[in-house]
C-alpha cells in the first residue's frame, strides 16, 4: 500500500511537470481559456476506471457526449476525457486536489490532450471544469468544489444552492472565450467570483 502511494505522487511529478508547471498555481482565466486545446459544453454519459498497463496508477475515463465547442474550434461529437484516480476492484488511488468525473454530470470542460493517447485530460485540475446549473430559468456555470481527496483532507463539500453560489451565464462565459482567445482582456466582463 505505502509503494503505491509513493509510485502514485511520483507519477503524478513527473507527469504534472511536463504538462505545465503552471498548474500547480492559480491560473487567470485567459491563460486556461488560451493553454486548452478544446473548452466544450457535454454530458457525462460513461465513467469506468482501470489500471495502466504497469498496474501502478488507476485512471478514471469519462465518455463526454459534446453539444457544443466555445471559440472559433469544433471537434467530435464524444471525446474521452482521462484524470488520475479512481478504484478498480475494492482499491482506491486518489490524486489529491485533481477534479472527479461523475456519471450524470452537465459540465463545461477545458481539455488539452494526454501526450500518450488520444484521450483528453481537464486543463489546470479544477479550474478546468465546471457544472451546468439551473438558475431562474436559465442555464448557469459554477465551479465544481468537489476535488479528489477532499474527504480525506476533511473538507466539507459545499451544495449548490440556487442564490448563493457566484455563477456565469453561458453568454457570459462564451464572450469570455471569444476575448481570451483572441488576446482581449476579460476584465470587462463579469468574472467568476468565489
Amino acid at each position: 500500500m505505502h509503494r503505491r502511494s509513493l509510485i502514485l505522487v511520483s507519477l503524478l511529478l513527473a507527469l504534472a511537470v511536463p504538462l505545465s508547471a503552471s498548474q500547480f498555481k492559480e491560473m487567470s482565466f485567459d491563460e486556461v481559456a488560451t493553454e486548452s486545446q478544446y473548452i466544450v459544453r457535454g454530458h457525462v454519459v460513461d465513467t469506468w476506471s482501470a489500471w495502466d498497463d504497469s498496474h501502478e496508477v488507476i485512471f478514471t475515463y469519462a465518455t463526454l457526449r459534446v453539444s457544443r465547442y466555445f471559440g472559433e474550434v469544433a471537434g467530435p461529437d464524444t471525446l474521452v476525457v482521462r484524470e488520475v484516480g479512481g478504484t478498480v476492484d475494492g482499491y482506491t488511488q486518489e490524486a489529491i486536489g485533481f477534479p472527479a468525473i461523475r456519471r450524470g454530470e452537465n459540465v463545461v470542460l477545458f481539455l488539452s490532450q494526454w501526450e500518450d493517447s488520444a484521450d483528453y485530460r481537464i486543463h489546470a485540475f479544477n479550474q478546468g471544469k465546471y457544472l451546468v446549473r439551473q438558475r431562474q430559468g436559465f442555464d448557469v456555470l459554477v465551479a465544481d468544489p468537489v476535488k479528489q481527496g477532499d474527504e480525506r483532507l476533511e473538507r466539507e463539500h459545499h451544495r449548490f444552492e440556487a442564490e448563493g453560489v457566484s455563477a456565469l451565464t453561458i453568454d457570459e462565459f462564451a464572450a469570455m472565450v471569444d476575448a481570451a482567445r483572441a488576446g482581449r482582456p476579460t476584465a470587462g466582463i463579469r468574472q467568476m467570483r468565489d
